[in-house]
């Protein structure tokens, strides 16, 4: 978060005012927003679509709300990094600028902006410009610097009935101005000496001009990173910090600063430290990262940045201060760093594995369970990613990249039991990308050397006390595993599998790896990430165009003997398979399918590609079928064109167990269904049970079609 402001939408109106925030963010709380969003005291709130890149600055200009940054586009309008909000849309300045925005400040009626832009509405300005209600005019010469990186304006307010500027500059209007320069109107003057190197913050407290930055020396006196000017001379606040001052802003009569500082006049300060006119104080603990913004709203003190703690309370990027201790503002802001990259169902619930740290609110440390009402905690998590979920025996089995379970060891893989965490003997010595279940064995796949000390490359076996080899394994990674016509099916980066030619796919029949016909091929980079069965057809995708020869783009059907491509396939890569409702569904990165836009996901019916809605607005790295409904997970924040932070659902949710052709109904149709299904689709030998295996033991049996029995027309 890096800009921070208050805006009321009907100045003296009815309407509550508004907390505006900016930055490099896409979502806000549980809603989409891109880069910019609105907070009323209780909820996040959209602005439109938002930009399309950061926000740096905000500020109100005859009462609309203005933004600056480094965006193109704001609502979908062509605004070039500098746009203004009239309550129901976003509008451009002109021709905008030419390079980012920074700073924005109002001065005498005109709207001030500053940045690393030379021209403004097409007319050179040299990093400060004015707006004058219709267009853009320069501030003298603006600024100039012969040192390195080049010139940019940071810092704006008014002192003294004078504009101020900070930045990195050496001249303003062709007066030697160190970093610091005031503009009467007419001319640009320095203050004093100026500073030693960039000042960012500025602000008025107690009648002095108050400046903050990475400087070190202000007028040539000592004023390590903030500094304050009476009208003719430079002078430190205490001993200062012990690095950069980011922003500042006055708060129940006192001067807040926060940065990157860990200490305030001597004083341990996380990020966040208040100047009562003589001496420096904490607030609280303070936090846990960078403070890049402030403001005061409703009474209270507003700081954003990249922090997760405040005061030791969660919060994400966004906290509050009511003059004793920290809270968070809703679920906070967030990006696309999370994301989700595995899900399974065990013991009736969906299990979400990837990059996180909270869901739903929730801590849960890179894995967390849906019970259809909310998020819960597996233990304490894990202190890495996730990339691979199974079940095994009863247990589920999760695999990525942590050490450690539920603060156990636990080297890139472990077993919950329903309770606790604990490991696989030793583990593995490297990532874990893929899992699934073969002759009553566990079988891992990805990019490591030995599996409980034993030496096993890119794949082992657990068979539930003890780590065995596959043969000699691969001579790379392995992304992705299944089961098909009772072979074990591994699929990656690797080009042979026991020393056999196998390119990116390889069989394994429980003594020697095979190839399946040529492997894939393309261009450039070539995987395989995905795997699954549909139709009595083993399903690849990855980063391929061609699948035994055939063209076949990012993915392709193996009937046994030979490769298929289905219909055109897609524009990028494919990174997950399952099978919904009789189709085969892909997720991925791309945006058609069969040449139909899909954006991320699409479906397959045996014929054609089809979209599902209006697709995701980011990749989709993981999908299983839940309660009848499809779930998607990956680094998408809207679904649908709604809001669904990394997870997504789809189709009808099952009302009853056993529900399978999704009619809200239990009833002969679905027994049929079963009764197609026993033993058949046994997914120790197909790798698939469908939807029948209601009670996830990886079999289609007698308890499956029992439970169904039992709620035989209750589902009406």
């Amino acid at each position: 978060m890096y800009a921070v402001t208050t805006w009321d939408p009907d100045g003296n109106g009815p309407q509550p005012e508004l907390l505006i925030v900016g930055g490099n963010f896409t979502i806000a709380g549980d809603i989409a927003a891109n880069y910019i969003v609105a907070w009323d005291g209780s909820n996040w709130q959209p602005l439109g679509s938002g930009m399309n890149n950061i926000v740096y600055a905000l500020m109100v200009y005859n009462g609309q709300l203005i933004a600056g940054g480094s965006f193109t586009t704001a609502g979908g309008v062509s605004t070039s990094r500098i746009a203004r909000w009239n309550g129901s849309s976003w509008q451009a300045f002109g021709s905008g600028m030419n390079s980012q925005v920074n700073a924005l400040t109002v001065y005498d009626s005109n709207l001030i902006a500053g940045g690393a832009f030379s021209t403004a509405g097409g007319v050179t300005v040299n990093y400060i410009t004015r707006w004058d209600g219709s267009n853009w005019q320069p501030l003298g010469s603006g600024m100039s610097t012969e040192s390195a990186p080049p010139p940019y304006v940071s810092g704006l307010t008014v002192y003294n009935g004078s504009l101020i500027a900070g930045g990195n500059f050496t001249t303003a209007g062709g007066v030697a101005a160190n970093y610091i320069a005031r503009w009467d109107g007419n001319n640009w003057q320095a203050l004093g000496s100026g500073m030693d190197y960039y000042v960012k913050p500025l602000t008025v407290y107690n009648g002095e001009l108050v400046a903050g930055g990475y400087f070190t020396t202000a007028g040539g006196i000592s004023a390590n990173y903030i500094a304050r000017w009476n009208g003719s001379s430079w002078q430190g606040l205490g001993s200062g910090m012990d690095n950069w001052v980011r922003t500042l802003t006055v708060y129940n009569n006192k001067l807040i600063a926060g940065g990157w500082f860990t200490t305030a006049g001597g004083n341990s300060a996380g990020r966040i430290a208040c100047w009562d006119g003589s001496n420096w104080q904490t607030l609280g603990s303070g936090m846990d990262g960078n403070v890049l913004a402030l403001a005061v709203y409703n009474g209270e003190l507003i700081a954003g940045g990249s922090f997760t703690t405040a005061g030791g309370v969660a919060v994400n990027k966004i906290a509050r201060w009511d003059g004793s201790g920290w809270q968070g503002l809703g679920n906070g802001i967030g990006g696309t760093s999370p994301r989700l990259e595995a899900l399974t169902v065990y013991n009736g619930e969906l299990i979400a594995g990837g990059k996180f740290t909270t869901a739903g609110g929730v801590s849960t440390n890179n894995i967390g369970r849906w019970n259809g009402d909310g998020w819960q905690a597996l233990g304490s998590g894990m202190n890495g990613s996730v990339y691979a979920l199974a079940v095994y025996n009863g247990e589920l089995i999760a695999a990525g990249l942590f050490t450690t379970a539920g603060g156990v060891s636990a080297n890139r893989i472990a077993r919950w039991d329903g309770s606790s965490w604990q490991g696989l003997g030793s583990g593995v010595d490297a990532w874990v990308m893929a899992l699934t279940v073969y002759n009553g064995q566990l079988i891992v796949g990805g990019w490591f050397t030995t599996a409980g000390g034993v030496s096993a490359n890119g794949i082992a076996r657990w068979d539930g006390s003890s780590w065995q080899a596959l043969g000699s394994g691969m001579n790379s990674y392995v992304h992705a595993l299944t089961v098909y016509n009772g072979e074990l099916i591994a699929g990656g980066w690797f080009t042979t599998a026991g020393g056999v030619s196998a390119n990116r796919i390889a069989r394994w029949d429980g003594s020697s790896w095979q190839s399946l016909g040529s492997g894939m091929g393309g261009v450039d980079y070539i995987d395989v990430w995905s795997l699954t069965v549909y139709n009595g057809q083993l399903i690849a995708g990855g980063d391929f165009t061609t699948a035994g020869g055939v063209d076949a783009n990012y993915i392709a059907s193996w009937d046994g003997s030979s490769w298929q491509a289905l219909g055109s396939g897609m524009d990028g890569s494919v990174l997950a398979l399952t099978v919904y409702n009789g189709q085969l569904i892909a997720g991925g990165y791309f945006y058609t399918a069969g040449g139909v836009s899909t954006n991320y996901i699409a479906r397959w019916d045996g014929s054609n590609w089809q979209a599902l809605g209006s697709g995701t607005n980011l990749t989709v790295r993981a999908l299983t079928v839940y309660n009848g409904e499809l779930i998607a997970g990956g680094e998408f924040t809207t679904a649908g064109g709604k809001g669904s932070l990394y997870w997504g659902r789809w189709g009808v949710p099952e009302v009853y167990g056993g529900d399978l052709n999704h009619d809200c109904g239990v009833n002969e149709l679905d027994l049929g269904l079963f009764a197609e299904r026993w033993l058949e689709d046994d997914c120790e030998y197909t790798g698939f049970c469908g939807e029948a295996d209601s009670n996830y033991d990886r079999r289609v049996d007698f308890l499956d079609y029992a439970a169904a029995a039992n709620n035989w027309l209750m589902g009406d």
